[in-house]
């Protein structure tokens, strides 16, 4: 079995009680995450991702680190998928820009205390809680 690699982006703005960003796609609240290319880092790929995604930008400096790695099988694609999440704190929201080529319906800075709520995936939710207690 192929093992694929993924970087996802947990982006808060402002302290811990502040706005997080949350793409929708076909009706599903996630992170930005996205594939590590050729001689990426898993931080590029995630910067690079949160870019391509939403327009948002981050810096290395806006990292709080890599706050959870999970996996899982994925029956499409035959393979293990392993994804590396990182934290990033900006100080305020930026405007969202979507790349309709990504599939992205919507994308919004939402109050932290309800980012539990609107994810779907238990990993999901582990990893934000993570980065929560990370900062």
């Amino acid at each position: 079995m192929k093992e694929k690699i993924s970087s996802m982006a947990i982006v808060i703005a402002g302290e811990k009680n502040g706005k997080v960003l949350l793409l929708n796609s076909e009706g599903e609240w996630v992170f930005s995450k996205g594939h590590v290319e050729n001689g990426e880092t898993y931080l590029e790929t995630a910067i690079r991702e949160l870019y391509e995604e939403a327009g948002v930008i981050v810096e290395p400096k806006d990292c709080v680190g890599q706050v959870d790695e999970f996996s899982f099988y994925f029956k499409g694609e035959d393979a293990l998928k392993v994804i590396k999440v990182f934290g990033f704190k900006i100080k305020e929201p930026q405007n969202i820009v979507l790349n309709k080529e990504e599939c992205f319906i919507d994308g919004q800075w939402i109050d932290a205390d309800k980012v539990d709520s609107m994810l779907k995936h238990d990993d999901a939710k582990n990893a934000f809680k993570k980065f929560i207690e990370k900062l």
